[in-house]
């Protein structure tokens, strides 16, 4: 089967120049260009009423450049107004208002009507929709897997759940979504046909009723139209921006920056500062300890799902923070919990099983009783697995995932010998030698990772996806500590088969083991963090390029306002939405930050870029995770029972459920990763450049040579240890060293308190 036209290459980004004014000339004023871009696109632009008074009636006003249109009818009228944008050419306010006579407004809406519409257009509505979610649909209970034997092979296009989405075959094709439920409330469109791109948005959200943003194709596809309205609304602003796009990265870039171009968007609020959150997530995993089998658990343990998991989920990603920044108890319990992962959690093929109750070790065909499901009142003989197909299926992320932190605490124990306690490791590196062997010969074999193998010979089950997105990185990292060369090309050839053939058209999916192959925010984390870890390991600049271009695709996962969800029926819990990241395109459900990454690679992305603007989406996370934590062993009620409420709301999403996900232990791996490898406070002394990520405040008081007076003030109520990570932009031209930012200056700042520190000390 072929993939579709979007997943072909496209074209290079092109360039342009920019001429200033002659000294002393008033710089004349820019024509607005958007009416004119949009005709020779073939679109149109309209607004429409529906009213219910002397019987139904439907009213169109057609707006034909940047004069108001008008046109009444029976029950009422309907304006739309343009305003250009000041200092922006590309870009136009439109305003649609309404004024019914003693009649009820039905429907209000302002259109797009694209006359020249083509299937190979790229459509996104930030984390929900991508690539028009244009793929093959199965309807299936959770959590869903692939059964039928068309479905199943290496060379499949992406299968997705019920999930909104344009047609991928013929006839009907229309999806619609909510503003609440999106991490942006923006629809996205690039035409590669005349390399332009079109980002229209509501400029507000809030009001009487859900604004939602919607999309209906003609059946030949030959035309399309784009709406934003709403029912019950009498206004409906909206801003539409029309600019070169030569590619789908292109239309990413821009949306990136318009992130913080929204209403809702707010201040970070300083609560808790990091060293008191790691305490407090330190402490809840250390009350998950279980004697025996000897290992922290990942959950509540109600099920194997929430006992252990391998990658995805849990396991690696909270031990390597123990190790590091954890105390003698934490430490040890972390030590032992990698014993446990390793000795019997590895088959023989390499890659490593996935979930476990502490006696019986399981694989990803969800042949473990789910959460949920009601305990038996008698021993009974065991039933055969629902998924029996999917035995032995294997989701190749867990792999890759715990590949890459066994190395980095293989590493960081050879650096710091001390850590090591009474606990042996001495078989760590083979373990990580014989799992880098299982990814570079699934490579090898296929030429691609594919998202399931069977756990037993490695052999290739469903293709596609970038389930292993890791994969490069674990392999980058392994090269250089099993010192074996062959694992950095293999690394280099994954990552440039996962750029070309899903980063560059807008698609990462197949991450999560429970939504099948829907785009998903999970592989595009991953992605940039191997990307990154590629630029580092060959220090070749085409691995920057790709890295933005992933960063900008994972921005569009990240909520980027706190403004509240659109859920008629969602009371709210009071959570700062900014910086929450959904899942995926086929959850309901997402997390305080990455599953499972602190997003440092915007970080390291940054050092090489200059690029401020990936701090800042690196911060909306990190400084908001905290608020998540509560303040009792009670968690805050959410309310409201609104099927929209799970998605508009991030406070319900730790509320315990039959997913197979811990979401209190994936959050506690987020935090806990976070606060080791994100630093307190950033700084450049060579240029004065001073940026924060902790719940503190830092100001220069004095600038020597090379050397800045810094205040920092602590408003929070918990006293904070604050690490400061000092360097000069020569500093920034070489890779982060692994363990700088535990190694940082360090200060105690009290509670309502204030320091003067010198950075870097004398």
């Amino acid at each position: 089967m072929k993939r579709r036209a979007f997943l072909r290459g496209l074209g290079a980004a092109a360039g342009g120049l920019a001429f200033a004014p002659a000294p002393g000339v008033a710089a004349p004023t820019a024509r607005n260009r958007v009416f004119d871009r949009l005709r020779d696109a073939q679109i149109d632009v309209s607004a429409r009423v529906i009213v219910g008074g002397h019987g139904r009636e439907i009213v169109d006003v057609p707006l034909a450049g940047l004069r108001a249109a008008r046109r009444a009818g029976r029950d009422g009228a309907i304006t739309l107004a343009p305003t250009a944008v000041a200092g922006q050419t590309g870009a136009l306010d439109l305003v649609s208002t309404v004024r019914a006579h003693d009649a009820s407004l039905i429907d209000h809406r302002i259109a797009l009507d694209f006359r020249a519409w083509s299937r190979d257009n790229y459509v996104v509505l930030p984390g929900a929709v991508y690539a028009g979610n244009r793929f093959q649909s199965r309807r299936a209970a959770y959590p869903p897997l692939l059964t039928e034997p068309a479905d199943i092979g290496p060379h499949v296009p992406p299968i997705v759940p019920d999930i909104p989405r344009l047609s991928a075959g013929s006839g009907p094709s229309a999806l619609s979504l909510d503003a609440g439920a999106l991490t942006i409330p923006a629809l996205g469109v690039h035409l590669p046909a005349a390399r332009l791109g079109v980002i229209w948005l509501p400029r507000t959200t809030a009001g009487p009723a859900p604004i939602a943003l919607a999309i209906a194709e003609s059946d030949d596809r030959a035309r399309a139209t784009l709406t934003i309205g709403a029912r019950g609304r009498d206004e409906i602003p909206v801003r539409v921006h029309v600019f070169d796009c030569a590619d789908v990265p292109a239309l990413f870039e821009r949306l990136h920056a318009l992130r913080k171009e929204l209403p809702g968007v707010t201040a970070p609020v300083n609560e808790r500062p990091f060293s008191a959150a790691f305490a407090a997530h330190e402490a809840r995993v250390n009350g998950r300890w279980l004697e025996k089998p000897g290992m922290l658990a990942v959950g509540d343990r109600a099920s194997a799902y929430t006992t252990w998991q391998t990658g995805w989920c849990g396991g690696l990603a909270t031990t390597l923070p123990l190790i590091a920044a954890g105390g003698k108890t934490s430490r040890e319990r972390a030590l032992a919990t990698v014993a446990f992962a390793l000795d019997g959690g590895q088959a023989p093929s390499g890659f490593f099983h996935g979930i476990s109750d502490g006696k019986t070790w399981y694989d990803d065909g969800f042949s473990a009783p789910l959460p949920g499901a009601p305990a038996p009142t008698r021993p009974a003989r065991p039933q055969p697995s629902p998924n029996k197909q999917a035995r032995r299926w294997h989701l190749v992320r867990r792999t890759a995932e715990t590949l890459t932190f066994l190395v980095k605490q293989i590493a960081l124990l050879e650096r710091r010998p001390e850590l090591r306690g009474g606990g042996a490791s001495e078989h760590w590196p083979e373990a990580a030698r014989r799992a880098a062997e299982a990814l570079a010969k699934l490579w090898e074999r296929n030429k691609q990772l594919g998202q399931f193998v069977d756990i037993e010979s490695g052999e290739l089950i469903v293709g596609g996806s970038t389930s292993g997105g890791l994969a490069p990185a674990g392999l980058a990292l392994a090269a250089a500590q099993l010192k074996e060369p062959r694992y950095l090309q293999v690394a280099r050839a994954i990552g440039e088969h996962y750029y070309d053939r899903f980063v560059r058209v807008g698609l990462t999916c197949g991450g999560p083991g429970d939504v099948l192959q829907a785009p998903d925010s999970q592989s595009a984390a991953a992605l940039l963090d191997s990307f990154v870890t590629l630029y580092e390991a060959t220090r070749d600049r085409v691995w920057i390029d790709r890295a933005r271009a992933a960063s900008h695709l994972l921005g569009s996962w990240v909520i980027a306002r706190d403004a509240p969800g659109a859920g008629s029926g969602c009371g709210g819990s009071g959570v700062r939405a900014t910086g929450a990241v959904f899942w995926s395109a086929g959850s309901g459900h997402g997390s305080p930050g990455y599953v499972l990454s602190s997003g440092d690679a915007l970080l390291r992305l940054y050092r090489a870029t200059g690029d401020v603007t990936l701090l800042e989406l690196l911060r909306d996370t990190v400084h908001n995770l905290a608020q998540y934590l509560p303040e009792t062993d009670e968690r805050k009620p959410a309310g409201g029972d609104d099927a929209s409420c799970s998605r508009a709301d991030p406070g319900r999403w730790l509320t315990p459920g039959d997913s197979v996900v811990p979401t209190d232990g994936v959050f506690d791996a987020i935090g806990l990763l976070s606060y080791t490898e994100v630093p307190s406070v950033y700084v450049r002394p060579d240029t004065g450049f001073v940026f924060v990520f902790d719940h503190v405040t830092a100001r220069i008081k004095e600038r020597g040579r090379g050397r800045l007076a810094v205040a920092i003030s602590n408003p929070t109520r918990a006293e904070a240890t604050v690490r400061i990570l000092a360097e000069t932009a020569a500093d920034a031209d070489e890779p982060l060293r692994p363990g700088a930012v535990l190694d940082a200056q360090a200060v105690v700042v009290p509670a309502g308190g204030s320091v003067q520190v010198t950075v870097p000390p004398s």
